[in-house]
């Protein structure tokens, strides 16, 4: 069954069946261990914190699947209400809180399309989007970004980290494109091959595989930047667009699949190619290596006006 020839409401259907399927094991290896995570996202984490920290405001965490965002929020201070589509990641994000033992922080299981958002009416002073508007059709993604506008107060900030494609990929320059395949073959030889043929795989990784588990959900695609513009051109001002993670963080994923002997070599390895993908957009665009079907995962900065 192909995307175009199913309804709107049979993508969230697969999509919600199969996050809560599988939500519990995608929060794990989404969220690394403590050490991969500072290692890969601590320059994210600052930027973002930077740009939507408020004392004693208000944050909507959309997409917060395990809640891990929210709690960095809440605590330093702010008031946050983070939705997902998965009850079981609403789940663990409700343990989460009684860890921290938090009341600032609640947690909402819902469908975003079809979230009743009047109670909260220019009721949020920043919103982060976390990995979420691609597993959302792209004729709803207008609907997602006016109910995030009529949340926001004037002036309010909103900081996106999604997968980005440009709507028609250039080729790059011969070098980008030497770099591309090089970068591509060694992830591809160290992630998938050697783990395959050298049975480094752990079991809890094979189990999830025997259930019908891979590393994206049915429908997931990354976001056209110029789909993206569109969205956001009648209520907010682009900042800035930023790419994050080329192979980096795929990879730093896939090691939280193996053995832990393995796991701690490929940790450091992920640490290596997170400063490899640092390199390469410094010397090139990000939309140089855009693909239809590749994840970049990029922050974009908007405010709403």
């Amino acid at each position: 069954m192909t995307e175009k020839a199913i309804t709107n409401e049979q993508w969230h259907e697969d999509e919600k069946v199969w996050w809560n399927k599988y939500g519990h094991y995608m929060t794990f290896q989404w969220t690394l261990t403590p050490e991969l995570n500072e290692a890969l996202r601590s320059d994210m984490r600052d930027d973002y914190t930077d740009f939507l920290h408020k004392p004693s405001g208000s944050l909507l965490d959309i997409g917060c699947g395990g809640g891990w965002l929210s709690m960095h929020f809440a605590m330093k201070g702010m008031n946050v209400h983070g939705v997902d589509l998965s009850q079981e990641q609403i789940n663990d994000a409700n343990v989460l809180k009684e860890k921290h033992s938090l009341q600032n922080v609640s947690f909402e299981c819902c469908d975003l399309v079809q979230w009743d958002c009047q109670k909260f009416e220019q009721g949020f002073d920043s919103v982060f989007v976390s990995a979420f508007l691609h597993h959302v059709p792209e004729d709803e993604l207008q609907i997602i970004f006016d109910k995030i506008a009529s949340v926001l107060k004037p002036g309010g900030r909103v900081y996106l980290y999604e997968p980005l494609c440009e709507s028609a990929p250039g080729q790059g320059s011969p070098i980008s494109r030497g770099v591309d395949f090089l970068y591509k073959a060694f992830v591809y030889v160290f992630s998938t091959l050697l783990p395959k043929h050298l049975g480094l795989y752990n079991e809890e990784y094979i189990q999830n595989v025997e259930r019908g588990y891979q590393m994206c959900s049915p429908h997931e695609r990354p976001v056209e930047l110029d789909v993206l513009k569109k969205c956001c051109r009648d209520s907010f001002d682009i900042i800035e667009v930023k790419g994050r993670h080329l192979f980096s963080l795929g990879f730093a994923m896939h090691s939280m699949g193996l053995k832990e002997t393995a796991r701690a070599i490929y940790s450091k390895i992920a640490v290596v190619l997170y400063w490899a993908d640092k390199c390469v957009f410094r010397l090139f665009r990000w939309s140089d290596f855009s693909q239809p079907k590749r994840f970049i995962l990029c922050s974009v900065k908007l405010k709403r006006r």
